[in-house]
């Protein structure tokens, strides 16, 4: 199993962008407050007789065998849509079955012998439910669009035509034509603080919205922007890991603007050059044994027939060169380099409407569909009325597939995750006393794709979602941190320093756990803990979309469902063919399975 980079090849055109966007600003964690966050243990409990057998069963050596399988080479990386996810789905289903987990998924004829105990050929005549969730999902092969510049004068009309991948670009594909006015809006800042507003008295609905990246003054000291919280807000440092998620909290200024109601974002580089820009276009491979190039096209999908977007798509942003901004700004006189320098000198804004110019965006796909499956199981609850309402614990099976020979295995993306759902729903089968609530297991498809298999569910639930009283998400948890692992997440979540941490915790036995706002979970994971004895930092979000980072949580938050999401360390082999299973701590998985288990457990016998 060879190390492969991860790269992506930057997509041609977008209205809603499927970057990596943050939910709204957050500044600094102060020291006391983080120790207040600090969930220590030091001397474990002994469980309550009734949870007892349950917790008992979940251990290292069984947690390693299940993630064994489905990190091996056989199951060919487990990529959405192919025979290795297959064949990691078919597992978890006969698991499934073996231990008497109900189906949850399609009802279907004729289950009889696949994972279905046997019944009368009545019986099987009628419709039962499978444990697979159909999945139907549209993959973009082939995309190309053009953004066509019309600046009027008088009767004279000049066109130029832009091409995607060469004077713009972005992440994701839309087949769509958007037709509208310009207007300049500055850096697209409103900061009622320092009374700097680019959107004063500017009507930018249904508008082609121009904009520079950041903020004035980068690196001007007497910027009102080099205040703290501003330069924090917009000038924040690079994820400490390519290919890692941005740091959340983080102030997204895209995000803020799409609320306005554009019907496109441009933006032009504050400071990076249009060669810079230029060659960020290309995919920069460099061979090697342990990184061979990897010539494949990043595999799009997306869920058809539409829908309701998600907060990380409501950011319609397209990255273009200054050529193209200036050929925008034409009729105006003036170009993007001189407005920026404007702007800059007086800290003053310097927006206008651009009535003789229309941009028009054009996007044309070809695309197939793509048939794959979440797995779904459940247990019923013991109490007659509460059984109606279910606890749901998650995690996305599917990785990024292999290619000539390197099999990016995802042991911790996500089989880690994986075998933690199992590992729960076997203990909560094995457990005499069931829970007042209804526990639902399931594995979801498409999460690498843009969290597609959970999206889905939320669209066409299994059980009511006004009946689900929380979702768990396990994604990633198998890697102990060390002090590396725990200095790039004090930058990620704004702690002081990772030393400051460390003084307090075991670093093999540490656990960051995010969770939704006035749900209570806070209080549950406390009285689990005592069972466990983790060292675990609780932290409470009140933000939208890919919420303390993008898994399927995010599905489940955007329909205002209470979540949970455990996540251990992030580590240098994220996204890698070096994910493999010889790098994992089975102790701490079985630990955060329990963890997991017993805070279920509790949620559901409330």
């Amino acid at each position: 199993m060879k190390k492969v980079i991860s790269w992506l090849i930057l997509g041609l055109f977008v209205i809603c962008s499927g970057g990596l966007p943050q939910p709204t600003g957050q500044s600094q964690a102060k020291p006391e407050d983080l120790l207040k966050n600090l969930v220590l243990v030091e001397k474990v409990a002994e469980v309550p007789a009734k949870m007892k057998i349950g917790l008992e069963s979940i251990k290292p050596k069984e947690s390693l065998a299940m993630l064994t399988y489905l990190a091996s080479d056989l199951l060919e990386g487990r990529e959405t849509g192919t025979r290795g996810y297959q064949l990691a789905a078919e597992y978890v289903a006969s698991l499934f079955s073996l231990w008497n987990i109900q189906p949850a998924g399609d009802r279907q004829t004729g289950l009889s012998g696949r994972f279905s105990p046997l019944a009368s050929d009545q019986a099987q005549a009628q419709p039962q439910r499978s444990y697979f969730q159909e999945v139907v999902l549209k993959e973009i092969a082939e995309s190309s669009s053009q953004i066509v510049v019309e600046t009027r004068k008088g009767d004279l009309v000049k066109t130029r035509t832009f091409t995607g991948g060469i004077d713009y670009s972005s992440l994701t594909v839309i087949p769509e034509t958007v037709s509208g006015t310009v207007v300049f809006a500055g850096y697209g800042i409103t900061e009622k603080d320092i009374a700097y507003d680019d959107f004063k008295n500017l009507d930018v609905k249904d508008k082609i919205v121009l904009i520079i990246s950041e903020a004035p003054g980068k690196d001007n000291p007497n910027s009102p922007f080099q205040k703290k919280e501003l330069k924090e807000k917009y000038f924040p440092p690079e994820s400490p890991l390519p290919m890692m998620r941005q740091p959340a909290g983080r102030f997204n200024k895209i995000e803020a603007i799409s609320k306005l109601g554009p019907a496109a974002i441009l933006q032009v580089a504050n400071t990076t050059s249009d060669l810079e820009l230029i060659r960020s276009f290309i995919s920069r491979r460099r061979t090697s044994d342990d990184r061979p190039i990897d010539p494949r096209p990043r595999r799009r999908m997306v869920l058809p027939g539409g829908g309701p977007t998600m907060p990380f798509e409501r950011s319609p942003v397209i990255n273009i060169t200054r050529e193209m901004a200036n050929a925008i700004l034409e009729s105006t006189g003036q170009t993007i380099d001189e407005l920026k320098a404007k702007i800059e000198k007086t800290f003053k804004p310097a927006s206008m409407s651009l009535p003789a110019t229309r941009v028009t965006i054009k996007s044309e796909v070809k695309a197939s569909l793509v048939r794959c499956f979440n797995v779904l199981g459940y247990i019923e609850g013991s109490d007659a009325k509460l059984k109606e309402e279910v606890i749901l614990i998650g995690a996305h099976m599917d990785h990024l597939g292999a290619f000539d020979g390197y099999v990016f295995n995802g042991a911790d993306d996500n089989g880690s995750g994986t075998v933690g759902v199992l590992n729960v729903a076997r203990a909560m089968v094995l457990n005499p006393e069931k829970p007042k609530r209804t526990v639902v297991f399931a594995l979801w498809t498409g999460e690498e794709k843009g969290l597609l298999g959970s999206r889905y569910y939320v669209r066409h639930p299994a059980f009511p979602l006004e009946k689900t009283v929380a979702y768990l998400n396990l994604d990633m948890i198998r890697r102990t941190f060390d002090e590396a692992s725990l200095s790039r997440m004090t930058r990620m979540f704004n702690f002081p320093s990772a030393q400051d941490l460390l003084k307090k915790i075991r670093a093999d036995n540490f656990l960051p756990i995010s969770f939704s706002a006035g749900s209570g979970i806070a209080d549950v994971l406390k009285q689990a803990n005592q069972y466990v004895g983790l060292d675990l930092w609780l932290r409470e979000s009140t933000s939208e979309g890919r919420t303390m980072g993008g898994s399927d949580h995010a599905s489940f938050a955007a329909e205002k469902i209470p979540w949970l999401f455990a996540n251990t360390a992030m580590t240098s082999d994220y996204h890698q063919t070096s994910d493999s299973v010889d790098k994992v701590s089975g102790e701490l998985m079985a630990k955060i399975s329990r963890l997991i288990y017993l805070t279920a457990y509790l949620l559901a016998d409330k």
